[in-house]
């Protein structure tokens, strides 16, 4: 697959088949998200992969209260597509089967250009989801964990000593294939 086809054809995966992922397609993944670029070379992530079936078990348990948190902002923003709100929260509870998860987190606490560091982690997630769907493998980030305030909680448990959570991406093989979603008009300029 070319670069632009990657680009113009990945989507979020909210359900997966149960197969693994081999460790070592998790690894070269991985190495692709290192691989973004970062504010000053300063290489902010850090990515904790959760595949065993108890650290999945426990991090679906956070995900649950991370969905019931939830539930006001996507009651707010889906006011009239209720069957949205369901799919969304059975997704958080049940990560679409997903065999696998990848935490993203800033390597370390204070860096002095905060800012810097999340559009680096960010261009990092994107590689990670890039490189995976070049492989067959879908993923779909998550960011309500931290929205909702759960990212300390997910620090202590899963990266302690080291920075701010920034997202969960879930990942694995699909068993779906959901179309593009509308794109918004007005969202360029060229002067």
């Amino acid at each position: 697959m070319n670069a632009m086809e990657c680009l113009l054809t990945r989507r979020s995966i909210r359900k997966y088949k149960s197969d693994p992922i081999p460790r070592e397609t998790l690894e070269e993944i991985l190495a692709a998200a290192c691989c973004a670029p970062s504010a000053i070379n300063m290489q902010h992530w850090y990515f904790v992969v959760i595949q065993s079936p108890e650290k999945m078990a426990e991090f679906r348990e956070v995900m649950r209260r991370v969905m019931v948190a939830f539930h006001p902002v996507l009651e707010d923003r889906f006011k009239k597509n209720p069957e949205t709100i369901q799919e969304t929260e059975s997704f958080l509870v049940s990560l679409g089967g997903a065999p696998a998860v990848v935490l993203a987190f800033f390597l370390k606490d204070n860096f002095p250009d905060r800012d810097g560091a999340m559009q680096s982690v960010s261009a990092a997630i994107e590689n990670l989801m890039l490189a995976a769907w070049e492989k067959g493998i879908g993923s779909c980030w998550m960011s309500a964990a931290q929205r909702m305030g759960f990212g300390p909680e997910l620090q202590a448990k899963y990266a302690p000593g080291k920075g701010e959570f920034v997202s969960a991406i879930a990942l694995g093989y699909p068993d779906q294939s959901p179309k593009m979603p509308p794109r918004r008009e007005g969202r360029c300029v060229f002067l």
